[in-house]
């Protein structure tokens, strides 16, 4: 589980999300098709 402030906008939490290593250790190198952010709540990544 990732926790980040409730304040930042959908574009910081995807890049916050994405840069994390745990994250690309999980994408095995792939590039998401899609990623879906619901300001707090869910970040859902489409491989």
């Amino acid at each position: 589980m990732i926790e980040l402030p409730a304040t930042l906008s959908v574009q910081e939490i995807e890049k916050e999300v994405m840069s994390r290593e745990d994250v690309q250790k999980h994408l095995n190198g792939a590039t998401p098709k899609k990623v879906i952010v619901v300001p707090k709540k869910i970040v859902n990544i489409v491989v």
